[in-house]
């Protein structure tokens, strides 16, 4: 069993360098390193019993994982696959078919006839209800409308622009990153968000459009870490923080019907992809909310979005009507347009404060116990 062990610690030690030199960016380095821990986990399982069941599928599990950091999607799945035919604790199946499931998206993400420029950023979908490129028009059309949104509210942002609470985005904003959609890509569901040539000279050695895509990525893959100080480093001002974190749970997986949700872009001549697998009801949330000069109180409404009223300056306020009750919500900046006003007319939960008599928004999204 010692000789085991070793082979085990040799790999996760391998394992570390190879995350430390990913970090810095030394793709080769880490591959190395990657690849070495592959070779000491699968020399490790050759010297184990069969009969301890628990270990044998624990270590599968690891080798399936280290076979996929390696690129070697073939014999990832060959590893899980045997793992998973052994009979393994239930939590430990669930956790080898989830792997699968990664293994089955970056296999999607080397699709023939796939060029990843700086401008262009491929979103693809994964879950159960994902076919061979066949999907819920609703689900993945809604994401990529919502990422859109994202990635021009990022162009605004890092412009400097102020946050817009009405309309669409200023004439710049659309010519300099103007989004073409590709169909959708055989053998998974991917489609392909192509942004058209700046109006503007590009910055030096980098276009516009790619600064925002690469900002994009950064956040998608904080929000899936909830690494929430990082992001409110990379977005200080509230509204377009509001604005994000909305639009990050229109974008993640439900959990159950699609489990992930992956991004790619190509930079520097190699791929870098970013999975959001967190669903979006674990999705964190900033705490934006002023302090009270009275208790606060966590509400939660359910009813119809009668009313989404923005005709009042910054006091934006909706209506939700649930049997003939009705509840005014002030909607804080930043949430009003692409978050709220789509859900016009649908039955909803918000999840709000209330102050006083005062009731203020802090989430909305569609009501999964709609009849």
């Amino acid at each position: 069993m010692s000789s085991v062990k070793d082979f085990h610690d040799h790999a996760m030690e391998f394992t570390d360098r190879a995350i430390r030199e990913r970090a810095r960016g030394d793709a080769a380095a880490s591959l190395r390193y990657f690849e070495q821990a592959l070779e000491a986990e699968l020399a490790a399982i050759a010297e184990l019993e069969a009969s301890d069941g628990l270990l044998w599928s624990v270590l599968y599990r690891s080798a399936g994982s280290l076979a996929l950091d390696c690129g070697r999607f073939r014999q990832a799945e060959q590893i899980a696959a045997t793992a998973l035919a052994g009979n393994p604790e239930p939590e430990i199946a669930e956790e080898l078919r989830d792997l699968l499931e990664n293994i089955y998206f970056h296999r999607h993400l080397e699709l023939k006839g796939i060029a990843f420029q700086d401008s262009q950023l491929q979103l693809s979908l994964s879950g159960p209800e994902v076919g061979n490129g066949v999907a819920e028009l609703g689900a993945v059309y809604g994401r990529v409308n919502n990422s859109a949104q994202l990635i021009y509210r990022t162009a605004e942002r890092k412009q400097g622009l102020p946050f817009r609470e009405r309309g669409g985005p200023p004439k710049e904003i659309r010519e300099n990153h103007r989004l073409l959609l590709s169909p959708p890509r055989n053998g998974s569901f991917a489609v392909m968000l192509q942004f058209g040539s700046p109006v503007q000279p590009p910055l030096p050695g980098m276009s516009p459009s790619a600064v925002i895509v690469d900002e994009f990525m950064d956040l998608i893959e904080l929000v899936n870490k909830s690494r929430v100080n990082e992001i409110q480093e990379l977005i200080p001002d509230q509204a377009y923080l509001r604005n994000f974190y909305g639009l990050a749970k229109k974008i993640a997986p439900d959990g159950e019907r699609f489990r992930q949700v992956g991004f790619t872009a190509m930079r520097g001549g190699s791929e870098r992809s970013v999975e959001l697998t967190t669903p979006a009801a674990e999705l964190p949330s900033p705490n934006l909310t002023e302090t009270p000069d009275a208790p606060a109180e966590p509400v939660e409404i359910r009813g119809v979005l009668r009313f989404a009223d923005a005709r009042r300056g910054n006091e934006n306020a909706i209506q939700v009507i649930d049997r003939n009750l009705s509840s005014r919500i002030i909607v804080p900046p930043g949430m009003m347009n692409d978050i709220v006003r789509p859900l016009w007319d649908h039955r909803v939960v918000i999840q709000a404060i209330r102050k006083g008599r005062t009731l203020t928004l802090e989430d909305i999204g569609p009501d999964e116990e709609e009849e």
